[in-house]
């Protein structure tokens, strides 16, 4: 704790630094004011800078280190001073004109005592730069910053460099600084003294542009666990996070709702429901039908609605994987909404594809095997894919009604590249190829199941679809 006299001889040195550096700076102005300029900027230099240097060190102190300094400079060089004495990066990046290199940077070098290895510096043309050769020049350089904490200046400079900088800075990730002074309008220049350091927020940073950016893409190419990695960091930290947490919740919902999780899947889009009334923010009306699926997923009932809907949600979550290329992942959920839609119908005529018994059926099975195959075949107890979709031929379901032994034969081919592929007994890529075929064979069967039930396809389809976020 200082005594009250050490506190006493400070403030009596403050107020002498003040007043010796308001009388040198009524010197220059007078001399700016009456165009003595040469003279004005020997003055500047000898007399008034060290006081403006002094008093703008013991006001402007940096807590953080910094690897890198970047300075766009232009046609000056006591800021650039007051920056690099200040901030005491560890290296200086210039980035200005040739007249800027030819007639300024000596003195920064000299004032700043830079060593030749702590600085490098990059010359633009004047006359024809624009915001694309400064993010060029930057971009080449961006090796040196990788990994390291940068700062960049935005005090000084063509208006074109500092945009072109600040963007680039901005987009990067980088802190932004500045140094402000008061303004003397007779003149049109600073007031020595006056001048102060002031920090920006990167507004990247503080509305979360770029993250937020990053998350939605994964949103909308349902990697949701990614997603929700980059809008918990994004929630901590950005000033206003309540868009941020209701996509961050929809992202929870379909998350669960893509690994079949339904029941937690429908707390969550609830949850993510409440938060935008709370928040009195817009989404989707879209949602509200996913609720609606949602609850009759996660009835006890197993009823027509129910399957239909099951049929209709792993189609859909098929159609997912498929949109990302994921065509093996597709074509084995495509496989299950065939063989669901057999189990489906079988149920209705009291057969379970396990342990089943299907004695009163072993005439006409072996007799379309033999048709089909070439050799009778008895029936399983195990009723695979394809001896479901016979059974339903011998029973003349609806789901078969119209198909043909050639149909089946032609249905059977397809089935046939999933059996081969690496995701079940083979080792062959599925591809897209067989993805369109599986694809077209359940769109149809899933059709027959909604025409019965008096259902429109593309309307289900709809409602089990994940919204996108824009």
């Amino acid at each position: 704790m200082s005594c009250p006299i050490e506190n006493y001889l400070i403030d009596g040195l403050l107020s002498i630094l003040m007043e010796d550096l308001e009388r040198l700076r009524e010197g220059w102005l007078e001399l700016v004011k009456s165009c003595r300029l040469e003279e004005a900027g020997s003055y500047y230099w000898g007399e008034l800078f060290p006081y403006v240097e002094k008093r703008f060190l013991e006001n402007n102190k940096m807590r953080e280190e910094y690897d890198w300094l970047i300075l766009p400079a232009g046609l000056e060089s006591s800021y650039y001073i007051l920056l690099i004495n200040s901030i005491k990066p560890k290296n200086v990046y210039f980035l200005g004109t040739k007249e800027f290199k030819d007639n300024f940077l000596n003195k920064i070098i000299e004032k700043t005592d830079l060593k030749a290895s702590q600085y490098v510096v990059d010359i633009l043309d004047y006359d024809e730069m624009d915001v694309a050769d400064v993010y060029e020049k930057i971009r080449k350089r961006l090796d040196l910053f990788y990994n390291k904490k940068v700062i960049l200046d935005l005090t000084r400079g063509k208006r074109i460099m500092s945009v072109g900088a600040g963007i680039v800075g901005a987009f990067f990730g980088f802190d932004l600084v500045y140094v402000d002074e008061e303004w003397i309008d007779e003149i049109k220049r600073g007031k020595p003294g006056t001048e102060k350091l002031v920090t920006v927020k990167n507004p990247f940073e503080v509305f979360g542009d770029l993250e937020g950016q990053e998350a939605r893409e994964l949103f909308n190419h349902y990697d949701y666990g990614a997603a929700i990695y980059f809008y918990k960091k994004l929630r901590e930290r950005i000033a206003d996070p309540r868009k941020i947490e209701i996509e961050e919740l929809l992202a929870e919902a379909y998350l669960h709702w893509n690994s079949f999780n339904f029941k937690a899947a429908m707390s969550k889009l609830e949850g993510t429901v409440r938060k935008s009334k709370q928040y009195n923010l817009k989404i989707s009306s879209e949602l509200y039908r996913n609720l609606e699926v949602l609850n009759i997923l996660n009835k006890k009932e197993k009823d027509d609605e129910f399957n239909l809907h099951i049929i209709v949600d792993l189609y859909v979550n098929a159609l997912r994987k498929a949109e990302v290329g994921m065509f093996e992942d597709s074509v084995s959920r495509l496989y299950r909404v065939l063989e669901l839609i057999s189990q489906y119908r079988l149920r209705e005529y009291g057969i379970e594809t396990s342990n089943a018994d299907l004695a009163k059926y072993a005439g006409d099975y072996k007799r379309l095997t033999k048709e089909l195959y070439g050799f009778e075949k008895e029936p399983s107890f195990e009723v695979g894919l394809k001896d479901g979709y016979l059974l339903l031929f011998i029973l003349k379901d609806y789901i078969v009604e119209g198909e043909s032994l050639e149909d089946l034969r032609r249905m059977f081919g397809v089935i046939r590249a999933r059996d081969n592929s690496i995701i079940a007994h083979g080792l062959e890529l599925a591809g897209e190829k067989a993805f369109k075929n599986m694809n077209q064979l359940a769109r149809k069967f899933i059709g027959k199941v909604c025409n019965k039930q008096e259902k429109n396809i593309e309307e289900l389809i709809k409602k089990h679809s994940f919204v996108k976020l824009i």
